[in-house]
């Protein structure tokens, strides 16, 4: 009996046949096309043939070190706002992770990013008829859609395809999927999107935080505000009797969210999320020769090496001197990492740091690099 199934499971994959699988991808930063790539390259490997629906909104996604996987299609759509200050908006987000922002920093950045969404979901939606028709002559299986808000149910339901997985990589779901069923969590108990507070907060910290959710600005309401806006211009553009965005969101079978679960984010997570950072991992081709700086790193005594990164959304360009080093390395991140006396320390920024508290650094065990990005 078990050599039948042995035999089994051997000859199934003959019988099987690969899905036709599209993937629509945000394209905001050079993170979100890197994931997605791995993923498409993960899938193809696997039989499934992949095809790419990726918005182009940043200039920083064609710096070219994002290469597309083999056999794997991709059609990119040029996304170009009326108002050129929009993409002034990521920029005073980025400098906003490391400050507490006033009140119309908050207003400004909220407003213009939920505007960029919507517009590049008029663009998108509006985009040549004939790319549409080829999409769907190619009768995809099932959609993957990486985004933060719901045009992507729009796009796939206009191409054809009737199911579609969600997939993120932050806990902006929650907010999102919380707005959608209703459910939203009281404001006094979740702080929002650019609070410092975490699971355990005081009197005073809910007190403002429902003062921010009742001041309506669109960053600390942005899930209910760009959803709403969203769906209100889709209704405008679909017949009465067809199904809106919210309802389309309702037919969506699965959920999947590339995180850590260790992570203190001030969201409830749940337990079955697994890492999904080898996406793609594969032994290199030939022996990797690294140039000097590095090679230095790589070869000097230690038990290992920490690579410290904060992504592409905002890096450590944007950090404060005084949080990376200061004069008498009394306080800063940096401090607390050189307590690993046998550990080196790798830190990707373009800020210039005095040459003494580098040598006080590497004599300590750390290092930083010097290197431009």
């Amino acid at each position: 009996m078990v050599l039948l199934i042995g035999v089994f499971l051997l000859i199934l994959p003959i019988f099987c046949h690969g899905l036709k699988i599209l993937q629509i991808v945000p394209g905001f930063t050079n993170s979100h096309v890197l994931f997605n790539y791995r993923l498409a390259e993960s899938l193809s490997s696997l039989g499934h043939k992949v095809e790419m629906w990726t918005q182009m909104e940043m200039a920083m996604l064609d710096t070219g070190n994002n290469k597309l996987p083999e056999g794997v299609h991709e059609y990119r759509i040029p996304i170009h706002f009326k108002d050129t200050l929009k993409t002034q908006g990521l920029k005073v987000f980025q400098e906003m992770m490391f400050s507490a922002g006033d009140a119309y920093d908050l207003w400004w950045t909220g407003q213009e990013f939920k505007d960029m969404r919507v517009e590049a979901c008029e663009q998108m939606l509006n985009h040549d008829g004939k790319v549409f028709e080829k999409f769907r002559s190619k009768k995809f299986d099932i959609a993957i859609a990486h985004f933060h808000d719901l045009c992507p149910l729009a796009i796939a339901k206009k191409i054809g395809v009737n199911r579609t997985i969600w997939i993120t990589h932050g806990t902006s779901i929650y907010d999102f999927s919380a707005v959608q069923l209703g459910l939203r969590t009281h404001p006094a108990s979740v702080p929002h999107p650019l609070s410092s507070a975490g699971f355990h907060m005081t009197f005073t910290d809910r007190l403002f935080n429902l003062l921010w959710h009742l001041s309506l600005l669109d960053f600390v309401n942005l899930p209910q505000n760009l959803l709403e806006d969203e769906n209100r211009f889709y209704r405008s553009i679909i017949k009465e009797t067809e199904p809106d965005l919210w309802e389309l969101s309702k037919s969506v079978p699965a959920l999947l969210i590339n995180g850590e679960r260790m992570l203190d984010f001030p969201r409830p997570l749940p337990l079955h999320i697994q890492f999904t950072g080898e996406l793609g991992k594969k032994k290199a081709s030939k022996e990797v020769v690294f140039e000097s700086p590095l090679r230095e790193i790589l070869e000097k005594p230690s038990k290992g090496i920490i690579v410290f990164s904060l992504g592409t959304v905002s890096n450590t360009t944007n950090m404060p001197k005084i949080m990376i080093v200061c004069e008498c390395l009394n306080y800063g991140f940096i401090r607390d990492f050189l307590h690993c006396f046998c550990l080196s320390l790798t830190l990707r920024t373009r800020l210039l740091v005095p040459l003494r508290n580098y040598l006080i650094i590497r004599y300590f065990g750390g290092w930083r690099n010097r290197f431009p990005e």
